[in-house]
């Protein structure tokens, strides 16, 4: 009687988490040793965690580069506008004379200092929105980092898949190594046929193929990994799945910068109203004439006060356009509302989907393993041929590929769901 068709021995309980570590060891006693893992692929070895990484990016980022000079230009602007006049100042000096027509020796100097001075309720208003912009100038921030975030944890992702898919492949590849020997061992004995031994040389080309393939894509997502953060180790998916149930709150940071700017539109067209005019000038100056040749010098002080006047065609259509900012700040901030929501629905939703898709992932690993080992023992004793050998190693790492995707799928789950709500690694 075959040896695969006796009684299945039990499986032993807690093999399920045996079998989970055991995929992480990559080889089997059986394989032989794989290839050394570059420095920069080790995941033992200078593996960041997603916060770290996520600073790292940050900090080269273009948002970031700019964040001190814009908080600066922020400074400055509020100083300006605490200030009493109302832009720049600036001095006129004229000189008139005769000495082109009669030259009867009448000369004339004159100079003057012109101050911009507020409108009545201007500085108030444009204190208002200075006050307004700063404190949307966070949320941006905070905003423009979460986006950031998005990118890191793709790209970890991305890395951690390609890892895994590189590591399970040199897994195959020592397999098919051992296989090979065994086989060739056999031939020689005239165990086996000729065929068998090129079968599991073709396998073993096979294997060595699809390993290289796997280390080109590991290749290709560290490269973006180190230019996306400058990090050269792989990174850790350490991410905890929220708490059960999440919401969505107003403090999720595509909202609260959506709030942020609503407020800076409605501040920006209350100064647009406010200000009707263009500034007033006050003019501070003094004269200093001569009528002939050999007459007194007379010296007069001037002052003068400019007031422009506010017309349709200035007002109009500024402040339309800050009414047309505010109804799309607002509509903004509602459309911003609703993709938050249904960006959480869909991640929860792809979450409770990637963890069905491990717990069967694990019962077809166990199902895998358990029929490869009775296999195995079934070929040694003479019981099988190869190709049914080669049939259940097959299926054992295709079950094994698929457990390992699913676990990386559900650490990708719980990042896109902690990005859904708006949440920093």
């Amino acid at each position: 009687m075959p040896y695969f068709s006796r009684a299945r021995p039990a499986w032993p309980a807690g093999a399920t988490l045996v079998l989970a570590a055991a995929l992480t060891t990559l080889a089997s006693a059986q394989t032989a040793p794989p290839p050394p893992i570059p420095e920069n692929t080790n995941p033992s070895r200078q593996s960041p965690s997603l916060r770290e990484a996520l600073d790292a990016a940050w900090t080269l980022s273009p948002s970031a580069r700019g964040t001190e000079n814009r908080r600066a230009e922020a400074q400055a602007r509020e100083r300006a506008a605490s200030s009493w006049i109302n832009g720049a100042p600036s001095v006129l000096i004229a000189q008139s004379t005769d000495r082109f027509n009669g030259n009867a020796g009448y000369r004339e100097l004159a100079a003057e200092l012109e101050l911009p001075i507020w409108s009545p309720g201007v500085r108030d208003a444009t204190q208002r929105e200075l006050t307004a912009q700063r404190e949307a100038f966070e949320p941006q921030q905070t905003l423009a980092r979460l986006k950031v975030a998005a990118e890191v944890r793709e790209a970890a992702a991305n890395v951690a898949m390609a890892l895994t898919e590189r590591d399970l492949a040199t897994r195959k590849h020592g397999e098919a190594l051992a296989l090979a020997r065994d086989v060739e061992r056999r031939v020689k004995a005239g165990d086996s046929a000729r065929v068998d031994g090129l079968q599991a040389q073709s396998l073993v080309q096979h294997a060595a193929s699809a390993r290289q393939l796997a280390d080109a894509a590991l290749s290709r997502q560290l490269n973006h990994w180190i230019t996306l953060t400058g990090l050269s180790g792989a990174p850790l998916l350490d991410e905890a799945p929220p708490p059960a149930s999440p919401v969505v709150g107003a403090s999720h940071p595509a909202i609260e910068a959506a709030q942020a700017r609503v407020q800076a539109t409605q501040a920006k067209l209350a100064l647009t109203e406010a200000d009707k005019r263009d500034p007033m000038t006050v003019g501070i100056g003094a004269t200093r004439e001569r009528s002939v040749y050999g007459a007194a010098s007379d010296t007069r002080v001037n002052l003068a006060l400019k007031i422009p006047f506010g017309t349709d065609n200035r007002n109009g259509a500024r402040i339309a356009s800050a009414r047309a900012e505010l109804d799309e700040a607002q509509a903004e901030l509602d459309a911003v509302q609703r993709q938050t929501r249904g960006d959480v629905a869909s991640a929860l939703a792809e979450l409770d989907a990637a963890r069905s898709a491990q717990a069967a992932t694990v019962e077809r690993a166990r199902l895998a393993q358990e029929i490869q080992s009775l296999v195995a023992r079934s070929y040694r004793l003479g019981e099988s041929d190869l190709p049914t050998r080669l049939r259940a190693d097959g299926e054992r790492f295709e079950a094994d590929l698929a457990l390992a995707r699913a676990s990386v799928g559900v650490q990708r789950a719980i990042s896109q769901l902690n990005q859904a709500l708006g949440l920093l690694p």
